[in-house]
């Protein structure tokens, strides 16, 4: 069969492979030219029997056994081998990356109150709003978001991030048995919520998430309210529960209670109040939503409407390209060839 048969045929069983899987034929053929090169080394050394303790010589002719290896009959299979590997883009190793994307800085602010634990329908006021929090960031991607838990006290668990899989972390940990005051006070949040924006984002691309069911008994939400439009910060605001209530219930110190109870023995019934919630979004330039299954896309084109900008994050982490190794290799061998007179491949059968 012509040489040059054979030469595309190997180039092509290379070639496929490497595409194929990458760094890791790129490690193995990286091996057969390194035993090639030591095979050719110990052939020289036998020949013309060098003394093991003359380092020097050794390594010059590990050198000439390398350019051996290259300048070959096979000169040409080697340099296509080279640049088919650099084609394959060779990864190995991470990095952060910078990811560009345009979104706005969203700022979930979570209720953490007893009165979360109620279930209004098969599952916890709380669960509805985390699956809540999880659709919307489906919906709407982009987006830098923190996280900021309250109930009597309130304080920011996480900072901004562009770091989905974190914020995802740090929600689903997130449970009424963190605050010690199981009370709720919106006015906390929202100051809360005021102080980390003031601190991290861009005026005018800041948005506040608060899931709650309002039940509000302390603090005036005014003063927070003012802030954040003076700041043009919206708040949308999502009311989960129901107006007819549901039982809450008892907390571990009160076993083997099922539910909780008053000072005088009733049942705790926790019902949603719309009024401060309805309020939060109407003096800030934002939207009310009452939980229902599908509220997310609702939400998701709320937050589409709003300004965007351009978002740059590190968080992600990326693999590192290496092709430029054997693309290298490929052009110093191409320069090389004219130096070392050339030699190429018989063309003959």
């Amino acid at each position: 069969m012509p040489r040059r048969v054979l030469t595309a045929l190997a180039m092509a069983a290379v070639g496929l492979p490497a595409i194929i899987y990458g760094g890791v034929f790129y490690f193995l053929v990286l091996t057969i030219f390194l035993v090639g090169s030591a095979w050719e080394f110990v052939r020289l050394y036998r020949a013309v029997q060098y003394e093991p303790h003359e380092i020097v010589t050794i390594g010059g002719v590990l050198v000439i056994a390398t350019a051996r290896f290259f300048f070959s009959e096979y000169t040409i299979f080697i340099l296509a081998l080279f640049i088919l590997l650099a084609m394959a883009r060779p990864q190995f190793g991470e990095r952060p990356g910078a990811m560009g994307r345009t979104g706005r800085d969203l700022l979930v602010v979570l209720d953490l109150s007893r009165s979360m634990n109620a279930a209004d329908g098969e599952q916890s006021r709380l669960a509805v709003a985390k699956q809540l929090v999880r659709d919307l960031l489906r919906a709407s991607p982009g987006q830098r978001v923190g996280l900021v838990v309250f109930g009597g006290s309130a304080f920011l668990q996480l900072p901004l991030t562009g770091n989905y899989a974190a914020f995802q972390r740090f929600l689903d940990a997130a449970s009424t048995d963190d605050l010690g005051d199981p009370a709720t006070d919106l006015s906390n949040a929202l100051t809360a919520a005021n102080t980390a924006f003031e601190h991290d984002g861009e005026r005018g691309y800041q948005t506040v998430l608060l899931v709650s069911d309002g039940e509000s008994g302390t603090g005036d939400i005014g003063p927070s309210l003012n802030r954040l439009g003076q700041a043009r910060i919206p708040v949308l605001a999502v009311g989960v529960g129901t107006t007819e209530g549901a039982p809450v219930p008892a907390d571990s110190s009160e076993a083997p209670e099922k539910w909780h109870r008053d000072h005088i023995g009733r049942i705790v019934l926790s019902r949603l109040e719309e009024g401060d919630l309805r309020r939060a979004a109407r003096e800030t330039g934002g939207s009310y939503y009452h939980w229902s299954p599908t509220i997310a896309h609702d939400l998701s084109e709320s937050v589409a409407r709003l300004d965007r900008r351009a978002i740059t994050t590190a968080d992600a982490m990326e693999r590192v390209d290496r092709f430029q190794w054997p693309l290298g290799l490929a052009i110093g061998l191409l320069v090389l060839i004219p130096l070392t007179g050339g030699r190429t491949p018989r063309t003959g059968p």
